[in-house]
Parts: structure tokens; sequence; C-alpha cells
């Protein structure tokens, strides 16, 4: 720094306890969030507490240890929080502390206008650069507003603050006064995740592609998702934060942002949370730059980045798509944050994938997180229309432009088992499902989702997986689109119609027993399926009948017998002893099929058709 800049400095450094002399009573003062909390000045705070009286301290993400939330400075000091953190829950519950629900991309608005207008701010920022330059570092999120609000900013010079790049610079004369620290930045490890977070982990990562824009949300179940996407390439981040989980994907170059069309090469953050090492890897960083919520979550700037996978989590979930993420009951138990902002901002980008998290139960399995309503008092933070993708740890539920009855089934697959009847009972007294619906109790076993796969059919790439209650629809679709021929090889005769018994009845299999496998296309989130096969076991011969269907427009793929030889391998792994099947003469493909396997086929005068019959 030149001379001028370096006496600039000397002018405004003080001690902390001199600095938070400056505040009055009835401010409102707002605090640097998350890991670049203020300590010192937060701790200055505390100690004079007696001098204050109605000081309201605003904060995004509260880290630390928040001396003032003692319960002895009521009346003095009064925090209210954008987001609780755990070491505020419990005196938000009490009522000795205030949260104020609300998007994250509208908080500095907020602040700017007045409504929740700082009349101080207390900040933690890097040393100055030889231009006059400090760098926000870890945190920029809300902090640019409440800046540029403040007629006070009172400023922690921290040589272990990371200058981070992009809008987290302030220089030395809006500062108006500076307290020398050096102590390490709050750091916030890991914790290993469990089973059931490496369960939905690896399923959300089934719908994360190549070119993919990821945002992760706060907790484990987003930083797992990164496990498991090691072999995908071109990724992007625009993500209101990220963690350590995040750099091995950008040292590996599986993430480059080349195809992002917001802030292209650049990973984009409005803040960080991790340790150390975190710290060191955005310190100076060109390719990753922090930016201010307004403009990292504003959902029309997320649009534009294409194939936007947004990643958060859920504390309950009901059977219609509400999802609760902000409170437990009538217990506020963290905040809105950046969810609907990003799940509205994934659903506006071309590709988009707005995702939920939730685990299945909660308190060792004793409720379940799917739920046939909302908890009294609890808040819907994700309403039903923003409601897409909802993944617990036994798969994935889609549930947009899908009708009440779709949702809740959709929703029931994917919740405990021990709780699926109990689920399907309430929407049968409600309902929400046909009455009819008994039927679909066959089907409530796990559902085996290792045999899902994609793969390609003559240079189309489909997915196969065995069939679900929910595919009811899509079967029916399949049915009618199928042309005179097809049918009545299947069938054995003309057939005009599949009711909603008989398609609920085929698509409700228990993945033993009675067993379906499909191919299915996709364009966008548009299912097509096109081609089923299926069996049935006798119990008597412990031999299953089988049969496949492939749509006209998808013959000669190899489709047919890849999902025959998948049924095959299931039904050994199931104890059965071989397939049977009976094939019409007009049936050329199917027999040719069979006579190629060497499978002998014995001609029926009476029936007019073959049998064939092999063990296994």
């Amino acid at each position: 720094m030149n001379e001028e800049l370096k006496q600039l400095y000397r002018d405004r450094l003080t001690t902390a306890d001199e600095a938070v002399r400056h505040l009055q009573s009835g401010w409102r003062v707002f605090l640097g969030s998350g890991c670049a909390v203020p300590g010192e000045l937060v701790a200055a705070l505390a100690r004079q507490a007696d001098r204050f009286h109605d000081v309201e301290l605003i904060q995004l993400l509260t880290f630390g240890t928040g001396q003032y939330l003692n319960g002895k400075d009521a009346g003095r000091l009064r925090h209210n929080s954008f987001f609780i953190s755990e070491n505020i829950r419990q005196a938000v519950c009490d009522g000795r502390a205030d949260y104020t629900p609300i998007f994250l991309s509208e908080i500095p608005e907020l602040i700017r206008s007045g409504q929740r207008g700082n009349q101080a701010a207390l900040l933690q920022v890097s040393p100055p650069d030889r231009h006059g330059y400090c760098s926000m570092g870890v945190n920029v999120d809300i902090q640019r507003a409440a800046l540029d609000r403040a007629k006070l900013v009172i400023a922690e010079v921290n040589p272990r603050m990371p200058r981070t790049c992009g809008d987290s610079y302030v220089h030395l004369s809006r500062l108006d006064l500076l307290v020398e620290t050096d102590h390490p930045i709050l750091v916030s490890e890991a914790k290993a995740p469990d089973e059931v977070e490496q369960q939905i982990g690896y399923h959300i990562s089934r719908l994360v592609e190549n070119g993919s824009c990821l945002q992760l949300g706060i907790g484990t179940i987003p930083s797992t998702v990164l496990q498991f996407i090691a072999d995908k390439r071109d990724l992007g981040v625009h993500s209101e934060m990220f963690s350590d989980a995040l750099i091995p994907l950008i040292e590996e170059g599986n993430v480059t942002n080349r195809l992002k069309r917001v802030h292209p090469g650049k990973t984009v953050a409005s803040f960080v949370i991790g340790s150390r090492k975190l710290y060191d890897f955005v310190d100076g960083n060109v390719g990753v730059e922090f930016h201010p919520s307004d403009f990292v979550n504003d959902p029309r700037v997320i649009s534009m980045n294409d194939k936007v996978v947004a990643i958060n989590s859920a504390l309950q979930v009901d059977l219609t798509g509400q999802i609760c993420a902000d409170s437990i009951g009538y217990q506020f138990y963290s905040g809105i944050g950046g969810q609907v902002d990003f799940a509205r901002g994934a659903a506006m980008s071309r590709g988009g994938k707005p995702i939920i998290a939730v685990r299945s139960t909660a308190r060792d399995g004793s409720i379940s997180r799917i739920v046939h309503r909302i908890d009294d008092g609890a808040g819907v933070v994700t309403s039903r229309g923003d409601a897409h993708y909802v993944v617990s740890e036994y798969g994935i539920a889609y549930l947009h432009g899908k009708t009440i009855r779709e949702r809740a089934l959709a929703l029931i697959s994917i919740a405990h088992p021990e709780y699926r009847r109990e689920l399907l009972d309430f929407v049968k007294k409600k309902h929400y499902v046909y009455e009819d619906e008994q039927v679909w109790r066959q089907a409530l076993d796990k559902y085996p989702a290792n045999l899902e796969e994609d793969r390609s059919f003559g240079g189309m790439t489909m997915q196969v997986r065995p069939l679900k209650a929910t595919d009811e629809r899509t079967l029916q679709e399949f049915f009618y689109s199928l042309d005179a021929e097809t049918v009545y090889h299947r069938f054995f005769g003309p057939k005009l119609q599949m009711a909603h018994l008989e398609a609920a009845k085929q698509v409700c299999v228990d993945y033993s027993g009675r067993m379906a496998l499909a191919a299915f296309r996709h364009e966008d989130q548009a299912e097509c399926m096109v081609a089923v096969a299926r069996y049935e076991v006798n119990p008597r011969s412990n031999m299953a009948e089988t049969a496949v269907v492939v749509h006209q427009d998808y013959r000669r793929k190899g489709l047919a017998g890849y999902l025959l030889r998948q049924l095959e391998r299931h039904a050994k792994e199931q104890g059965i002893e071989g397939f049977c099947a009976e094939i019409l003469p007009e049936n050329a493909a199917m027999l040719r099929y069979h006579r190629g396997l060497g499978h002998t086929l014995v001609h029926s005068p009476e029936t007019e058709t073959y049998h064939v019959e092999y063990r296994f």
C-alpha cells in the first residue's frame, strides 16, 4: 500500500472493546455470517451488553459460541436470524431470539430497502492488498447489502481469512473501524455419511448427467452425492454454498464449468463451509468466484444455466408433495434458505432437476418422514407445485405434473416399508386413490433398484428397470400405442381396452414370484415405455410363464432377448426352476428367438400355439 493508505489503516485501528462502544441503543446491527463471524467483536459486544438497550442483531447463518444468547441480556441484545443454526435453535424455541422466514435471494433487498435496514455492520475481512482492498473471504452472501446500508462498519482484519475472488472486495475507505485479530477461521468438519445417506446420495447421483450444473444445499446428503459422480464430465457449479467434498471433482477435472452460460469457467458460490483445506483452496483461486445472494440465488439467473440439478433436504414430505424443511411441528429448526430459489431456478432451467432428499424415517425409525399430512405447526417451505423429484433411501419419486393419486402412490413407494400400508390406507380413506387399490398392497415389498440400468439398444439409450405400481398409466399408454398385430401376438386375439384394474394388476408385481422388467425412452422429463417382459411362477411346478412385447417402432434392437435374459437371471436368484411360454405361429420373431437358443418348440393342434419349456 502507498503511504496514504497505510496511514488510513493506522488511523482506523482500535480494539474490539473500543470499537463496540460506538454502537448505540436501538440500533440494528448486522453480524458477519457462517464461518466468517467476527468472533472478537461478538465477544466484546457480549461483554458490554449492559451498556445497550433494544439492539437487534441480524445474521444469516449463526456459527460460533453466541455468548449473548444466554438469556441474561434480554431487552439489551436480541438476535434475529434468517436461518437457524444449532447454536441459536434453543434460544428461538424459548422465545429469547427471533427467526425471519424469507427466501435467501430476497434478504439483500430486505436490508437495502430499510425494512430490515441496519445502522452498523460487524464483519471479518482479510488484510488489505496494495490497493487497499480487503476481501470478505469465505462469506459474501448478504454482507454486501449490509455493508452498503450501514452508517458504521467495523471489521476484524484477520490474516487467516482467505482472499476470495468475485464480488468479495471492500475498500479500506468503507471500513470505519479496524480491529486486528489472528485467530483460526471457524471450521465445520463434515461428518461421514451413514448407510441411509449413502443410499440417498447414490439414487440422486443417477439423476446427474454429463454437463449438469450443480447446486448443493446444506447437509451431509448433498455432499454425499459428489462421491458417486466421479464418472461425470463437464459439470458446473452455481450454488449458494459448497464444502470440502467438491474439491476432488474440481481437481480431477470433473467440474470444468465449461458449459455454463453464467460465469462460464467459474465455480460460483456466495459462501463456503468446511475445513482449513477448503479455505486454502479458495484463497486466491480465480476459478472460484463469490457473489451476493441476490445474484447467486436469483431464480432467473439460475435458470440461465442448462441442466441445473438443485439438491436440498426436507424434514417431512406429505403425500401430495408439500415439503417441510424449516420446522418440526411448532419448533423452528432451520430456515427456508435457498431451497425454493433453486427449486424454481432449476425448474426453469433447460433440462433442470429440482431434487428434495429425505430420510424415510426419524427417531431411530419410530416415525415416518413421508407422512399423510405435515405435523401441526410445521410449515411448508416448498409447495406442491414446486415439487419435482423426491428421493429417499428407497428410490426416486417424480411428482411434477402428476395427479394427487400418482403422487401419493409414488411417495408411498419410497417410504419405509413399515409405514407403506398405513399410508396407503389413509389415501384410500381420503379417496386420493381408487377404492379398488387393494391390488397395490402386493407391491409394497422393497423395490430392487439394483436392477435399474441405462443401456444402449440400436444406438438409442434406454432405461431398463422393474415395473412399479406407479407405472399404471404409462403401461396403459404403451398398450394403446401398439398396433393391432402386436396386440394380437401378445394377447392371442383382438383387444381394445386395458382398464384400470387390469393395468394395476400388471404393474403390481412382488419382484419375486411375479416380476416384470420394462425398457423406457426418456425425452426431457417424459418417460415412454417401449417394451415389457414379465413372468409369473406356478407354485406347484415352480416354473414361471413368460410373456414379452416390444413396440413395433423399436423392434430388431435386441430388446426382447435382453429383457428375457435379465428376467432369467433374476428368476434363478429367486429359486425358480425354469421358464415356459405359449407362442402364436404368426409370431415369427419370438419363434426365431427360442429356436436360436436351441429350445424345443412343441406345436399344439388344439390351441394352435407353440409351447416352449426350458429349465435353467
